[in-house]
Formats: C-alpha cells, sequence, structure tokens
C-alpha cells in the first residue's frame, strides 16, 4: 500500500499541513502515527484515503501508471432515452413505427393466412403505400423487439444517431487534454492532443491507443460549453466582458441630470499648436444618461483633474447641477479634492482630516465603476458617434488604429494649411458636439422617445434644475490642499515640487501652529481662501513669492515656469560635470588627501634633534606664573627663553 506525508496530501489538495492535522486529529482522515528522527509524531496517510481524482492526480504528478480499478470502463451500451428527450422529428418517426407495428399485428390477427405469409403480405402493402419508409420483414421485427423493450432509440432509422453524446475518449484522458485546451496560453487542440499522448504514455499506457484526432476535435466543438472555454483559454476578465450575466439598467423611471457619465476620449485628427508642433487632443466630457446629450465638454492637451473640473463647471453653467455622476477609476476623478480618493485612500490617511472634495460641495454623488468593467462606461458608444460623426469631418483624420489610417494622411500633413490650428478644432468640436449631436435623433433605450430629438427629450425630462450662482460655484469648485500647520512662513502651495507660500501679519499672530487647508482657483493663484478643519472660512491670504507674480498668477504658468528653471539648473550641472577632471575617476578629494598624506609619509625621515630635554608636568620656573589653563609647551618655551637669556649675560 502507497502512503503519502501530510506535505503531500496537502499539496494534492491545496491547503495547508495544519488543515490536513486538523482532519487527521477529528478522525477524517485515518493515518498511521509513527515518529520521525527528532523523536516527534509523523503521520503517514493511505492512497485510498484520498477521493478517485486526487489519486488521479498522484499517480499523474509522479508519472506512475494507473491501476486497473481507477480506470474507467468503456460505454459500450445504448443510453436509455425518454420519449421526450428526442427531437420532434425523431418523436414523429417513433409514433410511425408504432402504428406501424400496431397495424401489422392488428392484419395478422384477422388474415387468414399463417402469419410469415401475412407478415411477408403486410410488408408488400406498406412498400407501395408508403415508399418513402426502408422495410422489410428483418426491419419489421427488429423494430418490434425494440419496441417490446423499450428502446425508442431503436425505431429511429438514422444511422449512427445512437451514439451521440457517447464518446470513445477515456475519462481520465479526456481530462488530460482539458487541463492543456483550458489554459490562458491557448495551445491548439492538435498540439493538446499530442501532450495529452505523452502523458497517457507514461501515466497509463493500458488506454493506448488513444481515439483519433478527429475525435477529440468534434468533442471540442461539441461538448466544452462556450462560458467555460472563454474563462479558462481567454481569462476571468473576457468570461465577464463576454459571457456573466450584468444587470440591465432602465431608463424609463430616469430623469435629466439624475445621472451624468464621465470619460475622457483621445480625438483621432492631428493639430497644430501654437508653437507649430502637431499632436492630438483629448476630449473630457459629460454625458446625460437619460437624453444621451453632451452636458460639459472640454478639449485638453492632457486629461487631468482640472481639465475635468472645467469640463463640469461649463455643463453646470449651461445645465444645472447634476445630482449623480458616473466615472471610472481614472486618477483624473478619484483625486482627494475632487472627488475624494475612493478605494485609493492609503492606510496612513485614512481617520486623517481632508477637505470635503468638490462633488460633495456641490451635491452630488460619485459612482465608480467596477474596476476593468467593459460593460460599465457606456459613453464610450457615444464616443464612438464622436469618432464618425466628427473625427472623419477633417483632412488630418488618423484613424483609431494603423489598419484604418487614411492613405492621404502623409501627404495631407506635409501641408501646414490643411492642419487645423488647436483653437480652430476646439472652436468646431463645442459647436459640433452642441448644436448637431445634442439635435441628432434620440437612439436610446426607451422606446417611447423613438423620434424625438436627444435635446427634445432632455427638456420633456427636466424635472429639477439645481442651479447655483457664479460666485457661489465659483466658491464650491475651487481647489483644496490637504491639511497643514501655519508655520512661520505662513501656509503654502505645492506646484511643480516646489513651494509657494502664502503669508500675513494676522494669520501668523493669532493661527501660528495650528492646522488649517486652503481652497484656491487654479487659474489665480495670486491669493489662497484659509479654513479650519471644522470648514470654517478664516481669511484670504496673499501669496508672498515675488517670483511667482512675475511668471504670471496662473497655476499651470506657475508650473510652467518652474519647469524651465529646473530645466535650466540640469543644463548647468550637466555642464559643471563635463568640466570636471574624469581621469580620476570616481576619486574624492578626502581620498586624494589621505593617498599624499600617505606617501610623504613614506619620504619622511626620523628627526634628530641635537639636545634632547626630558620636563616634568609639575615644573614651573620660579620667575614665570604659570596662567590658568595654559598647558605644558607654552610653559617649556618660556623656560627656554629664560636660560638663553641668561647664557647671553654670562657671555657678555
Amino acid at each position: 500500500m502507497t502512503y503519502l506525508t501530510v506535505k503531500e496530501v496537502a499539496e494534492i489538495r491545496g491547503c495547508s499541513e495544519r488543515y490536513i492535522k486538523m482532519l487527521i486529529s477529528g478522525g477524517n482522515i485515518c493515518s498511521n502515527e509513527t515518529v520521525n528522527n527528532n523523536n516527534r509524531k509523523k503521520y503517514l496517510i493511505p492512497l485510498s484515503e484520498l477521493s478517485h481524482s486526487e489519486q488521479l492526480k498522484y499517480y499523474k504528478s509522479h508519472a506512475i501508471p494507473i491501476p486497473e480499478d481507477l480506470l474507467p470502463e468503456r460505454k459500450t451500451e445504448r443510453p436509455h432515452k425518454e420519449f421526450d428527450e428526442f427531437s420532434a422529428e425523431q418523436r414523429e418517426e417513433i409514433a410511425s413505427w408504432i402504428r406501424i407495428i400496431k397495424s401489422w399485428d392488428e392484419y395478422c390477427a384477422t388474415s387468414k393466412l399463417s402469419k410469415v405469409n401475412a407478415t411477408e403480405k403486410f410488408v408488400q402493402l406498406q412498400q407501395v403505400a408508403n415508399p418513402e419508409i426502408n422495410i422489410s420483414k428483418s426491419i419489421l421485427y427488429r423494430k418490434k423487439k425494440a419496441l417490446k423493450e423499450d428502446d425508442l432509440a431503436g425505431l429511429i432509422d438514422n444511422r449512427g444517431s445512437w451514439k451521440k453524446g457517447t464518446s470513445t475518449i477515456p475519462d481520465v484522458a479526456w481530462d488530460c487534454f482539458m487541463s492543456f485546451y483550458l489554459d490562458e496560453a491557448q495551445h491548439p487542440i492538435k498540439a493538446c492532443y499530442e501532450y495529452t499522448n505523452m502523458w497517457i504514455k507514461q501515466a497509463a499506457p493500458q488506454l493506448l491507443p488513444l481515439p483519433a484526432y478527429s475525435a477529440f476535435y468534434r468533442k471540442v466543438q461539441n461538448d466544452i460549453p462556450k462560458p467555460l472555454e472563454i474563462m479558462g483559454r481567454e481569462g476571468m476578465k473576457a468570461f465577464r466582458d463576454r459571457c456573466a450575466p450584468y444587470i440591465r439598467r432602465t431608463y424609463e423611471g430616469m430623469a435629466s441630470n439624475e445621472w451624468w457619465i464621465a470619460d475622457n476620449h483621445t480625438f483621432d485628427v492631428q493639430t497644430k499648436g501654437a508653437d507649430g508642433s502637431v499632436h492630438r487632443l483629448y476630449l473630457t466630457a459629460f454625458f446625460d444618461a437619460r437624453s444621451g446629450i453632451f452636458t460639459g465638454c472640454y478639449v485638453t492637451s492632457a486629461p487631468s483633474s482640472q481639465a475635468t473640473l472645467i469640463a463640469l463647471r461649463k455643463g453646470i453653467m449651461k445645465y444645472g447641477i447634476p445630482e449623480n455622476i458616473y466615472v471610472d477609476n481614472g486618477r483624473e476623478f478619484l483625486t482627494f479634492d475632487v472627488g475624494g480618493l475612493g478605494h485609493r485612500t492609503k492606510k496612513s490617511q485614512k481617520g486623517k482630516f481632508t477637505p470635503p472634495p468638490i462633488f460633495e460641495r456641490l451635491g452630488i454623488k460619485m459612482t465608480n465603476a467596477l474596476v476593468r468593467n467593459a460593460k460599465a462606461k457606456i459613453i464610450e458608444r457615444r464616443f464612438r458617434d464622436v469618432k464618425d460623426r466628427l473625427s472623419r469631418l477633417f483632412p488630418t483624420y488618423t484613424g483609431g488604429n494603423v489598419v484604418e489610417r487614411p492613405e492621404r494622411l502623409k501627404f495631407v500633413l506635409k501641408d501646414d494649411d490643411k492642419i487645423p490650428t488647436d483653437e480652430e478644432f476646439t472652436n468646431a468640436v463645442e459647436d459640433i458636439l452642441t448644436y448637431y449631436m445634442n439635435e441628432k435623433q434620440y437612439s436610446g433605450a426607451v422606446n417611447s422617445d423613438s423620434g424625438k430629438t436627444r435635446m427634445q427629450v432632455y427638456r420633456e425630462q427636466l424635472k429639477e434644475k439645481r442651479i447655483a450662482s457664479e460666485l457661489d460655484l465659483n466658491l464650491m469648485l475651487m481647489r483644496s490642499t490637504r491639511s497643514q500647520k501655519v508655520g512661520r512662513r505662513g501656509v503654502h502651495l505645492t506646484i511643480a515640487g516646489e513651494k509657494i507660500d502664502y503669508y500675513n501679519d494676522e494669520l501668523i499672530l493669532n493661527y501660528f501652529g495650528k492646522d488649517m487647508y486652503c481652497r484656491y482657483d487654479p487659474e489665480d493663484i495670486s491669493t489662497v481662501r484659509v479654513y479650519d478643519l471644522q470648514d470654517n472660512y478664516i481669511m484670504t491670504v496673499h501669496v508672498d513669492n515675488d517670483a511667482v507674480l512675475a511668471y504670471g498668477s496662473s497655476k499651470d504658468a506657475v508650473a510652467k515656469a518652474l519647469r524651465k528653471v529646473k530645466s535650466f539648473e540640469k543644463l548647468t550641472k550637466q555642464e559643471l560635470k563635463a568640466t570636471q577632471i574624469t581621469a580620476l575617476g570616481k576619486k574624492t578629494a578626502l581620498e586624494l588627501v589621505l593617498a599624499t598624506a600617505e606617501e610623504n609619509k613614506l619620504k619622511s625621515d626620523e628627526l634628530s634633534p641635537k639636545i634632547i630635554s626630558v620636563h616634568r608636568a609639575d615644573e614651573e620656573p620660579a620667575e614665570i606664573k604659570q596662567a590658568v589653563g595654559q598647558n605644558n609647551i607654552v610653559k617649556i618655551d618660556k623656560a627656554k627663553m629664560i636660560r638663553n637669556l641668561e647664557e647671553r649675560q654670562r657671555e657678555e
């Protein structure tokens, strides 16, 4: 008998060793208890304690031939089927043969001929009356026998049809084949068949030869459910996008401005910037789910949280404040002061004060789509309209990929006059979205609105329009900083990695060391509004950096200027590095000095003074008083001076 260790059983079952030991102690698994070399308990589990599939897995992983008792028996008997399990055509054929057999019995009972002769006569009559039926004495007796044995499949004259649903492929071989086929490597069927042959040759050679490749191919086409195939070969995302059931959204009871959906789109159009560069712009858009109109749109060179706020502001000014906003998980939406961080909130930030985000200040509830959920972004269907009805209008249309790229594009880009400028393109986009696409016929899910324009549906379904004054809207759309302590330089914004200070005497005098946060207008950062952590307005503080005003008061302008400063700083560093002596490698000045000192040390000679005198620390000439803190070296020098003076006096 084969015994397995706890570790081997845990690996086969895909669980922990502790769990297996718990099953053993609970009596759910029988085992033999022994002692190992370290005098500790050791459990040996018989292979028979494992399930059928687990035993097969053990034999497969160890390349051991599978015992006969574990191999499945080949199915040779015809499966029994009830009458309602057959198709309509097959049921009609069965009923027809039942009627024929019943007529045959009645004919033989009433005929004066013997049963054999009566049967022959009956067959002749049937061949004349129903020439389309293949009938003979042997067929008649065979059909009657099948009916007597309740074998309805035997009444069907469809050669081989009774074999449908059965297979000559052994279950073990098919399981092995499926393990190769349902893999995200997406092995071809032929390769999976070859791999299965290799494994069966090692693990269960008694099953050879396997049925032909065509048998496996047919079984793949007919027996593997499509959702299972997609999940196994293409992954969970493909399964969810293409096969998994989804919640159908209903729009009948939805009002205009109840749900706005936001996203970004890359235009398939080349445009020319103010500096002459050719590039593609982006669209940040808000879309009303009920009517299908574009509410707030902003053309930008790069999607960002600021572009989101500009598009939202434009939408609110024209259509009012929405109740809900549905967005994906992009950083332009999940910013702490715009919509909040949501699931992106760091553990270190949880529980700490954060200013109320802009969506919350506006009374808008934000909902995020599931990550990597293709069914969630219904606005992308409208972006398809933008591509087909807007981008294709421009001569510099690029297509969404290389295959879609027009052949004329390379010639058009050589002519600057044919390339639209950013300003021209932006103006055209705003007009087309607002006055063309929003006025097109409604094509949504509510059938009763068919034939109306999208703007007409929007007006009819607008139950309530929430508005705000321009002054209040400016305040609610202000960006926020995180909480910060008022320091000696007041409060600050950080732009492009640089601090910009905001300071006045009143702020320092009354609020030094207290936690505050700031709101500011990104288009004018000459001032900030300071709030306490209870969201009470404290004061407005002006910028304290003279250099900022020289660059300009816009956040983007300051960031651009600071980038130029950093760029110049980087260039200067490169020039400085180029002027340094590279022959010395990476040796520092300290290493060079120590090396020179070592050389001088080797060259130095031993000192040979003419006079060597020894003094004790307590010797002191009577004529000179030692000053407090005076060291012995000073004392020795003065004594020498006195002796030299006395010698000169004697010589004179």
